[in-house]
This record gives C-alpha cells, sequence and structure tokens, in this order.
C-alpha cells in the first residue's frame, strides 16, 4: 500500500488517518482475543472499509455483521475487542431481544449517552476516590482528607481492600469480572456466602456499577443475589468480678518484674484497661484524652478539672477529636465517633479500686513508612497483645466496653444516656452492647434492687415501718427526692 491512491477509504466515526498498513496490522493482532461466538469484521462497502463485530442476533440467531461505532485505527481495534466481550457477556445473561437491543444501543453504539462513555475500572475506582475524600465522615461530620493517616486507613479498608481483587484495572465492567470479583474464596477457609466479606464486596460491586455505562445490565445480575450477612464473631463479655480479680492479680504481677521499662508498661495498660471499663471507651479513645492531668477549658469558658486533680469528684473526661500520637510525617490519627465529654460508671469504690486518677497513659509511637491501617490500629493491637500476655480472660477490647454498659445499666443509667457517652445510638446500644445471659442478668437486678424505688412504694413501707408520712418533715424529705411541688 505504498501508493496512496490505493489506500482504501474507511468508514467509523471520522475520517482515516493513520498508516492503513498500522491499523490491518492490529487487526490482525488482536482479532484472536476476542471471545468465543463474537468477532471482529473488516467488511468492505464500495470503496469504503468499516469494522463491525460480527454475532449471531437475537431474536434469529443469524451470525451476521453489526456496526459498532468503531473506528478503522489501531485504538478502534482495542476498543471493538472489549466491546466484543460486553457483548458476549451480554449474549448469555440478557434473555429478551428487545432488552438486549436496548443495551446494545445505549453500550455499545452510546446513543443518548456521552460519546467515549465506556469507562475503565481504572477510571470509576479514581472517582469513588475522589468522591470518598471530597466527602463527611459519618460519625463526626468532620470532612475528609489525604492529610489525616485515619481516612487513608478507611479508605483502604472499606474500597481499596476490594478494588485489589480485580486484576486488570483497565478493563471495563462487565459481569463477567464482577462475578470472579465476589466468589473469590476467603482465605482463612470459612464459607464466603454470608460472611461480613461477602456482604461488602456486594456493595461495593453496586456503587462501581452505578458509574459503569452498562449499569442496569450490571445491577440486574446482582438484584437475586443475598448478601445479607448471617456468620457473626462470637462476642466475648467478662464479668465484674472475673475483671476484679484479673486486674488485681495482673497488677500484683507487674510489681515482680524486675525491668523498670517493662514493669511501667504493664502498669499503664492495665489502667487503660481500667479507663476501658470505667468510661466505656476504645484504647485508641483513651489515647485521645486532653485533661487528664491539667484542666481542659472549654469554647464558651467553662473549665473541667483534670482528672488526676484530687478535688475532682465529677471525673468527666474531654475526649478530642485526635489521638497524642501522629504517623512519621504528622498525619493525625482520629477517633471513631469523634471528641466529646464522657463520664465514668457512678462507683467511686470501682473508681478507687482501679486507682484511675493516677493517669499512667502508655507511650506508643508508630514505625516510620507503615501503612496508614497498622498506625491506627497499632494502639488498639499493643493494647491486646499486653493484656494477652497478662492472662486476661477476654481478648476482644470490646468486652471492656460491654462490661461498662452492663455496669452502666446496673446502676441505673438509661440507655440512651450510655449510648451518648459511648458515642453511637440506643439501636446501636441495644443490638452491639447489650450482655446477653443469666448471670449478666442477675448482676443487672442486684444493682436494681438498690436503686430508688417508685413514690407510691416508698410511702407503703414507710407506712408499714410506723413513719407518719403527712408529717411536715416527711412530706419535705419526699418532695425533694421525688421534685414534688
Amino acid at each position: 500500500m505504498s501508493n496512496a491512491t490505493d489506500t482504501p477509504t474507511v468508514g467509523g466515526k471520522g475520517n482515516y488517518d493513520e498508516s492503513y498498513a498500522r491499523f490491518l496490522k492490529a487487526y490482525q493482532d488482536f482479532q484472536g482475543e476476542c471471545p468465543k461466538g463474537v468477532t471482529l469484521k473488516l467488511q468492505k462497502s464500495g470503496a469504503r472499509y468499516n469494522l463491525l463485530l460480527q454475532f449471531k442476533q437475537p431474536p434469529t440467531g443469524k451470525r451476521l455483521p453489526k456496526t459498532a461505532n468503531l473506528e478503522c485505527t489501531p485504538q478502534g481495534v482495542i476498543d471493538g475487542v472489549k466491546k466484543a466481550k460486553l457483548v458476549s457477556e451480554a449474549l448469555g445473561t440478557i434473555t429478551s431481544a428487545s432488552e438486549f437491543w436496548d443495551w446494545y444501543d445505549k453500550t455499545i453504539l452510546g446513543k443518548n449517552q456521552i460519546e467515549d462513555n465506556l469507562i475503565t475500572y481504572r477510571d470509576i475506582f479514581k472517582q469513588i476516590e475522589d468522591e470518598y475524600f471530597a466527602g463527611y465522615n459519618r460519625n463526626t461530620g468532620r470532612k475528609r482528607s489525604r492529610d489525616i493517616a485515619s481516612d487513608l486507613a478507611s479508605y483502604e479498608a472499606t474500597k481499596g481492600v476490594y478494588f485489589k481483587l480485580f486484576p486488570n484495572w483497565d478493563e471495563y465492567p462487565s459481569w463477567e469480572s464482577f462475578k470472579a470479583m465476589l466468589y473469590i474464596p476467603l482465605q482463612n477457609g470459612e464459607q464466603l456466602v454470608g460472611s461480613k466479606t461477602f456482604k461488602e464486596r456486594y456493595y461495593i460491586l453496586k456503587a462501581i456499577a452505578e458509574k459503569s455505562p452498562n449499569k442496569d445490565h450490571l445491577l440486574k445480575q446482582l438484584e437475586p443475589i443475598n448478601p445479607k450477612q448471617t456468620q457473626f464473631k462470637k462476642k466475648q463479655r467478662i464479668g465484674i468480678n472475673a475483671f476484679k480479680d484479673w486486674w488485681y492479680s495482673a497488677k500484683q504481677e507487674a510489681y515482680t518484674i524486675k525491668n523498670p521499662n517493662q514493669q511501667s508498661s504493664r502498669h499503664s495498660w492495665l489502667w487503660v484497661a481500667g479507663m476501658a471499663v470505667m468510661y466505656g471507651l476504645r484504647p485508641t479513645e483513651i489515647a485521645a484524652a486532653v485533661n487528664l492531668t491539667k484542666p481542659f477549658v472549654t469554647d464558651d469558658g467553662i473549665t473541667i478539672k483534670a482528672l488526676s486533680d484530687p478535688d475532682n469528684q465529677d471525673n468527666y473526661l474531654v475526649l478530642g477529636d485526635y489521638t497524642y500520637f501522629t504517623d512519621s510525617e504528622g498525619r493525625k490519627v482520629s477517633i471513631k465517633t469523634g471528641g466529646r465529654i464522657v463520664a465514668p460508671i457512678p462507683s467511686p469504690e470501682m473508681f478507687e479500686f482501679l486507682e484511675l486518677k493516677r493517669p499512667l497513659l502508655p507511650e506508643y509511637s508508630p514505625k516510620k513508612g507503615v501503612q496508614p491501617k497498622t498506625i491506627i490500629g497499632g494502639f488498639d493491637k499493643k493494647f491486646t497483645n499486653t493484656i494477652f500476655c497478662m492472662k486476661c480472660p477476654v481478648t476482644q477490647k470490646y468486652a471492656f466496653r460491654r462490661l461498662y454498659n452492663l455496669l452502666g445499666e446496673k446502676y441505673g443509667l438509661p440507655i440512651e444516656l450510655r449510648a451518648r457517652l459511648m458515642g453511637h445510638s440506643a439501636i446501636v446500644n441495644a443490638s452491639n452492647y447489650k450482655t446477653q445471659g443469666i448471670d449478666a442478668t442477675l448482676e443487672v437486678l442486684d444493682g436494681c434492687s438498690k436503686l430508688p424505688i417508685p413514690l407510691d412504694v416508698a410511702i407503703e413501707r414507710l407506712t408499714a415501718l410506723g413513719f407518719d408520712i403527712d408529717t411536715p418533715e416527711a412530706k419535705a424529705f419526699l418532695g425533694v427526692i421525688y421534685q414534688i411541688d
């Protein structure tokens, strides 16, 4: 084809402006990449050539060429192979001829859509990432940022880890690749369907499908799948007496450690364990406390005394939005439900027993170059590892929050207040933190027996004991206790 006059005129979306030899070589090299049943077709029409797709067309089943909005260029050949794969998949999943041709018009021909709307997984992943960091933290309302380690870790845990399950980010979304990703077996050998992982994969696929040009087709394939989680990790719990026995034993053992640094470390993590039980906090949240040894003044001038202050009887704890530690680049670590003021379980005896007015916040400094996930989870992990070494009966840090919730119920704190102090809703509290079991119920009932009784019951009991409740003194006492005008 050295003579320009012999170069054929080719069709497609525009005039052919590249070497015909390059196009022809690409056509010959790539047509074998098409799936079985759908092939590229170079068809001559008069003096023109057009690049088409050829397949058995519904509803006749006749194998015929069909325009596919392809240029006669090397890139047009590559796009043709990708479109051939989409058509092959659609032929295998769409049963209605009219539905197939509607899909073909929209996805392959791009009718009523922006031209060149076939975007790759890479494009979609970039959109989702940008939207994530342009959004706000769902718990605190804080603007997300790539300069905050917690946001980077959250993105990776909820999205990035699933994007990595797609082997080729330069492919167009298809049900074949969706299905392959959804059903990758779990590495621990446990059943996939019904797991938390399966549910999270399903919903990330829905998010990807929403941004795909073949959105309707992909969503229709996902629709009959039930992503409901049916497998749950068994929740550990520990009773108050078991906790106190372990804590006291571990405290005494810590004093026998000769290495002063190791001894100090043991005492500090035991202090964290006590704080977790008395305040219902996650260990990392304790690392965000700002009034451990000095008072905190609010924006409107209210002073919250330091926890270590012997005159502080309320023992309120003020949590900041971020922990005291950052990563090696100075990126902050936020706490899950944001800064707030929390109060301990109303048990001065327990508070004194756990020596909480002598703050011993452990030292923690993330290693340089570690991943954000490791940075934000490092404090919690050190807590878990240390209490394991101290032979704690439980290894789940949330067991201490469940004990706080149990104690709160025992001492009469309403569920709404307990939920607020713990940083979530009453619904979450009831579903995730309510401790089940006969022993737990007995512990709560034991506490309830010491709570104030209704006014009518009080009058009945006082009368039975021989007190005259009509005297001015009796009425005054009852009026103060029961707030009677």
